[in-house]
């Protein structure tokens, strides 16, 4: 083995141990929702006043926040890829879209009965009364084919036709800016959920992935992918930081179980 096969080979062998450690570090970064809601949730099952309420009060922000978080999260493992040409973090694609249905799921059953002081009626009625809430249901609803398909069985047993099913993931996509947008207009919050989605979306552009992986594969036009690289990161952040600041201040007051009353 030469010097530089060597060099290659501890690189990437500390790549390898960098990734397995930061993959389970991602992972558990997952339970952080059913933390934060877990002492509301355990309330109103114990029968204790104000447990429903509160639950009522804290499912949108805490529940609601976290999936979007978690689908970008989950959309991002592709142009991250693209950008650095890593590989470790590839498999959390899968977690964090599972992750993503679990949460979702969570989220339409709690909101389902437990807002009936917010959207009275019956069950049907909090989650298809509003346009919002008819986009949002059908977001969760898409997600039931992607997650059945997420494993190498289907994946062979669908062939060519796994890929397709897996491209509702854009649907899903739109169904949730949807909801955002009959939710909060043209808001704080469906900006910065448009902030985040732009540079997801730029990067999966083909032409642009595919001048970037070769450019990066050559060497070349390093400055002006240090560029381009600065500006996506820039306007993902300006989206993804606030609304992580807004999950961290209302995941708090649901843990401490004393959500704000909108």
């Amino acid at each position: 083995m030469s010097r530089q096969q060597a060099v290659a080979y501890v690189a990437r062998v500390h790549q390898t141990n960098y990734g397995a450690k930061a993959v389970w570090f991602f992972r558990a970064l997952l339970i952080v929702p059913f933390v934060l809601m877990g002492p509301e949730v355990a309330s109103a099952l114990m029968g204790r006043p104000d447990g429903v309420a509160n639950i009522s009060s804290s499912v949108a922000d805490v529940l609601g926040t976290s999936t979007f978080l978690i689908f970008i999260m989950m959309l991002a493992v592709t142009p991250i890829r693209t950008m650095t040409g890593w590989n470790w973090h590839v498999i959390l694609r899968r977690d964090y879209g599972i992750a993503m249905f679990v949460t979702a799921a969570v989220d339409l059953t709690l909101a389902a009965t437990t807002t009936g002081d917010t959207f009275p009626g019956t069950v049907l009625t909090r989650v298809g009364g509003h346009t919002f809430l008819v986009a949002g249901t059908l977001s969760t609803l898409l997600l039931v084919p992607l997650v059945v398909t997420a494993n190498r069985r289907a994946q062979r047993w669908l062939g060519r036709h796994w890929k397709s099913v897996q491209r509702l993931t854009y649907v899903v996509w739109g169904t949730i800016l949807v909801h955002l947008f009959l939710l909060f207009g043209l808001g704080t919050i469906f900006l910065e959920a448009v902030a985040v989605s732009v540079p997801l979306a730029v990067l999966r552009i083909p032409a642009v992935r595919r001048w970037w992986t070769a450019s990066m594969h050559h060497g070349s036009y390093d400055m002006t992918r240090l560029v381009a690289a600065a500006a996506l990161i820039g306007i993902f952040a300006m989206g993804y930081v606030p609304l992580v600041q807004e999950l961290a201040v209302k995941g708090s007051a649901a843990f401490a179980q004393n959500p704000g009353r909108d």
